[in-house]
């Protein structure tokens, strides 16, 4: 019996479930006002929302005073307008949308990469009490929205890889135009996407048909972004100086050391040494050569004030370290693991093709931090998050009791950060 609980479906999609199921119960199904990060926020994207509902079917497409795209507010209109469109419904569907995106995800996990039930479930659940998404999963805000179609989108895509037909291309096409319509920057799904459709075996033909679904998928935001004559919605202005996005993509790479030195397993950091061999270890030493250059050339201390902390989890942990020429020394230990987990990924998780798309989407996120000017940690955490989870179900190294305490503090840490935040 044990043993069918633990591979059944229908029991992990439930437990998925109860993380959110326990606060809506807790907060008389979210009608009751409890703050978490980015709370601030909410009025002002429902605002949004119920203007979109006066003109609703047709979109509201420009001047409205965000960053996000018009379908996240057109979608959250329609599904909560057959329960009146109230503040309550729409943070439901909000709340709806993110476990259906932590269960994509251990679909993702359990059946495009072959995890054991148990370990993509637990993958699954580090998902779903992320600190930048659990907090976000009972308000109006538009990331968790957008998560949902990204994580559709990779199913989609690693269900092609698999088996690479026309209409698995053509639906991750579907979700990530929708997840750019939401947040541009999603765009970055594309890129994974290519080096799928040129690394699977079809014939040219079905080549050049996939490489036709790919631009129709990207079509729907190069029109909008013409509509709006730029990156943004006429209401919407990014006022920081663009010297800031290479410090952003340093940002990246510290979410990826810190969720990378949490989340692999201790037998694939044992086996590391001699899967690298002299060229991958010559590759990652480089790898962090140069981002310790970057550091020092005065990445994070060309700002005001030096390092800009609260403004991620990783910021907040800066706070309490020692500096080293005006910068945290956890920016010179995290910014270099991330780099070096990212080259050591690629040395060693190339060959298969699975693992190949999810490095390369793995560096496209890194690579989308320096598309704002402005940087959130909540920007990359979920993605960061996902995609190592899949290369942790994807490399299906056996889970040791260490493996298992130090998800457990993955888990611990996001509970202790959204309480931390939600503060902020």
């Amino acid at each position: 019996m044990l043993r069918v609980a633990g591979s059944s479906r229908s029991l992990h999609v439930a437990l998925l479930a109860a993380p959110f199921a326990v606060v809506v119960a807790a907060t008389a199904g979210l009608s009751r006002v409890f703050w978490v990060y980015q709370a601030y926020d909410e009025l002002h994207h429902y605002q949004i929302v119920v203007t979109a509902a006066r003109i609703w079917p047709r979109p509201l497409l420009s001047g409205y005073s965000s960053w996000s795209g018009p379908l996240v507010y057109w979608l959250l209109e329609g599904l909560s307008r057959p329960f009146g469109s109230s503040l309550v419904a729409v943070r439901l569907v909000v709340t709806v949308m993110s476990w259906l995106a932590c269960v994509t995800a251990y679909v993702i996990f359990r059946d495009r990469l072959g995890a054991r039930p148990l370990v993509a479930l637990a993958l699954a659940f580090m998902l779903a009490v992320s600190p930048y998404f659990f907090g976000q999963s009972f308000y109006v805000l538009t990331d968790n929205p957008t998560w949902l179609f990204v994580v559709l989108a990779l199913e989609r895509l690693l269900a092609y890889v698999r088996e690479p037909r026309s209409g698995r291309l053509a639906a991750f096409a579907a979700f990530a135009a929708a997840a750019t319509l939401m947040r541009q920057v999603a765009a970055w799904l594309f890129l994974p996407a290519l080096a799928a459709l040129f690394s699977v075996g079809v014939p040219p033909r079905a080549r050049a048909w996939g490489a036709a679904l790919i631009a129709l998928g990207m079509a729907p935001l190069a029109a909008l972004l013409v509509s709006w004559g730029g990156l943004l919605p006429s209401g919407g202005v990014q006022v920081d100086p663009s010297v800031y996005r290479l410090r952003n993509a340093c940002f990246c790479l510290a979410v990826v050391g810190l969720w990378g030195l949490l989340l692999t397993p201790a037998e694939d950091i044992q086996a590391l040494p001699g899967r690298l061999q002299r060229r991958g270890a010559a590759a990652v030493a480089a790898a962090v050569a140069l981002s310790l250059i970057a550091m020092a050339a005065g990445v994070m201390t060309s700002l005001r004030g030096g390092d800009p902390y609260g403004i991620g989890l990783v910021g907040r942990i800066g706070e309490a370290w020692w500096r080293l020429l005006g910068t945290s020394l956890v920016w010179w230990i995290l910014v270099p693991l991330g780099a070096a987990v990212i080259v050591a990924l690629v040395v060693t998780r190339w060959r298969r093709l699975p693992d190949r798309i999810l490095v390369v989407a793995l560096a496209a996120v890194v690579l989308s931090g320096a598309a704002n000017t402005t940087w959130y940690q909540r920007y990359v955490d979920f993605a960061v998050l996902l995609l190592l989870g899949g290369l942790v179900a994807s490399g299906r190294a056996r889970v040791r009791r260490v493996d298992a305490l130090r998800w457990a503090g993955i888990v611990v840490i996001s509970l202790l950060s959204t309480a931390v935040l939600a503060k902020a």
